[in-house]
């Protein structure tokens, strides 16, 4: 699994798409800002570049994806030094002049905590002035810069903000539910207690791919991003890029969540408690009538399923966070 995240990334990530045939321009200069796991270079996993590589390929789009800090994309998308963001983060303020996707994927903020439950926790009026750790690519965004029930412990990493928690100088911490995953993953592999976490997130945002609105045929590309989107959601790519088992979206606009996977990915557990690890990729909510697809195929109940997944990895991957990075911290947690 690791292999393939990190497959055809190169130090400075510039994964250049070659084919012009169909929208007949230079490559697009599309850049995003640091996230472990994510959007990350040096051979370090690159969830999100991965599956931007993969989309724009298939599309036939020729780009190049760059990484760059906040201050220095903001300006190289004001001078045309680059042409869009591959992971614009909806609590920001679109720009002018950008032509932007559907979401294509969710970002899920959860509240975190070390030492207490979080089951009634919904709104940040609930801890009020409590001391709460976030990245500060969250904390001044729009949204967040308006909150004034707590006190923010505005970080410049990820990692910093984990850290924050750990030594025990933030009481909570607001975090991407991916980012968490990773995080809570790394801490049982330490053989240390997961973090509490809220129920449902408390700030719901989304990530979109945008380009130049002057750009040939924008409108077109972005078109045919949504459309490929939409079936790798379905068909179990997004499993195998995200390192997720179960993924839950409503496929058929029934109103109903369904059920996704891929025989590609480990599966550890074989009852349906598995489910309830699903990551969510929509609003919607299962029930009885939701389906399964495994690889795309629609199967009628979870005995077939467990038959199409009779060949698949059974044991848990590991952390993408990397260890040596945070091996520190684990051990003083």
């Amino acid at each position: 699994m690791a292999n393939r995240v990190r497959a055809g990334l190169l130090s400075f990530i510039s994964a250049l798409l070659t084919s012009t045939a169909v929208y007949g321009a230079e490559p697009l200069n599309l850049v995003a800002n640091p996230l472990p796991t994510l959007v990350a270079e040096d051979n370090e996993p690159a969830r999100i570049n991965v599956l931007i590589t993969e989309a724009l390929s298939s599309i036939d789009l020729p780009a190049s994806l760059h990484i760059d800090r906040p201050a220095f994309s903001g300006s190289g998308l004001l001078t045309g030094k680059y042409d869009g963001e591959y992971a614009f983060l909806s609590l920001n303020d679109k720009r002018a002049g950008f032509l932007y996707s559907d979401a294509y994927l969710p970002v899920n903020l959860y509240l975190a905590s070390r030492k207490e439950a979080l089951d009634d926790i919904s709104h940040f009026s609930h801890i009020r002035n409590g001391r709460v750790a976030a990245e500060n690519r969250l904390a001044n965004t729009p949204p967040l810069r308006l909150v004034k029930a707590v006190s923010w412990v505005r970080n410049p990493t990820v990692f910093d903000s984990f850290k924050q928690l750990s030594e025990q100088r933030a009481e909570y911490l607001l975090e991407d539910e991916l980012l968490l995953r990773e995080f809570n993953r790394l801490l049982v592999e330490y053989r240390e207690r997961p973090l509490y976490s809220s129920i449902k997130p408390i700030i719901q945002a989304s990530l979109h791919l945008s380009i130049r609105a002057d750009h040939p045929q924008a409108q077109k590309a972005i078109n045919a991003f949504n459309t490929y989107i939409a079936n790798a959601q379905h068909d179990g790519s997004y499993n195998k890029i995200l390192g997720l088992s179960w993924i839950s979206k409503d496929v058929d606009d029934d109103g109903v969540a369904d059920w996704i996977t891929s025989s590609s990915v480990p599966h550890p557990l074989s009852s349906t408690d598995a489910l309830t690890g699903a990551f969510a990729l929509d609003s919607t909510m299962p029930s009885q009538a939701s389906k399964y697809l495994v690889d795309g195929e629609v199967l009628p109940d979870w005995a077939a399923v467990q038959a199409k997944l009779a060949g698949a990895p059974t044991t848990p991957r590991k952390s993408y966070l990397d260890h040596e990075v945070y091996k520190r911290m684990m051990n003083r947690w």
